[in-house]
């Protein structure tokens, strides 16, 4: 399994990889770099230190050069920087790529916390068997002893119409009991690690984008995972757009077709 780093050395170009460095550590994964020279642009000032990892350059629109390498077999997680220091924003090469490639993306801006290691992980859990594609893949890569999983369930007055779906309580107010077995249900059903991990439930109420960020920034995330759709022009999409903006810490974004 590999992690295909796309770079195009601006200042962000240091923090992605030394993010995905972190993430490959602990997988056990393959690190492998890649540079789009684009017609027009200057040539790159300056090489960040790849220590023995691969480096690829091609040439062309780098949107669909990086989607073309990361289509191979090989590539598990394609980590991309979602814009430069002082921009605003998605960058477009970054939207192009959110939204239409088939693995799993590491995605870091500018401000975000670099990990040096991953002690604790924030997963966002909406109760929904769709959504928990991003659980299944941290209990089978991220799950061990020593590191802690934060499983956040944010409380909206939506309920889930998917089949199998267990949102919580409707009520905060329920008896002790009721939500101790919830907790231990929802535990049992995402999350079935048994690596000897610890997993801990925060049902929380709010916006959930804004809910989440605050939850990954008090747990002091090194990563968190979210379930992704492909599609930054759907409903549900607008938590997304949060974290991207707001995310303390890398996102390791998930599709349920990549998990």
């Amino acid at each position: 399994m590999t992690i295909l780093v796309a770079l195009d050395f601006r200042p962000i170009s240091d923090d992605l990889l030394a993010s995905a460095r972190a993430v490959a550590a602990v997988a056990n994964w393959s690190l492998r770099v890649l540079h789009v020279d684009e017609p027009g642009d200057p040539p790159p000032s300056g090489w960040p230190s790849l220590r023995g990892a691969g480096l690829t350059r091609m040439r062309g629109d780098a949107g669909e050069e990086i989607l073309r390498a990361a289509d191979d077999p090989a590539v598990s997680v394609l980590a991309l920087g979602l814009r430069s220091e002082g921009e605003a924003g998605i960058g477009h090469v970054a939207h192009h790529v959110l939204e239409h490639a088939a693995c799993m993306l590491l995605v870091v801006r500018p401000g975000m916390r670099v990990p040096d290691r991953l002690r604790r992980i924030v997963v966002p859990l909406e109760g929904s068997p769709s959504t928990s594609a991003a659980m299944r893949v941290v209990d089978e890569v991220f799950c061990a002893r020593g590191r802690e999983i934060v499983m956040v369930h944010v409380v909206t007055g939506d309920t889930p119409v998917e089949p199998g779906s267990m949102p919580a309580p409707r009520f905060m107010d329920q008896e002790h009991h009721e939500w101790a077995a919830w907790q231990e249900e929802f535990c049992r059903r995402f999350s079935p690690c048994s690596k000897g991990g610890r997993h801990r439930v925060a049902v929380r109420v709010g916006e959930p984008g804004a809910t989440i960020i605050d939850e990954a920034r008090e747990a002091q995330a090194e990563l968190l995972v979210a379930s992704w759709r492909g599609n930054l022009a759907h409903q549900h999409a607008a938590s997304l757009k949060q974290l991207l903006e707001a995310s303390p810490c890398p996102l390791l974004l998930v599709s349920p077709s990549a998990a």
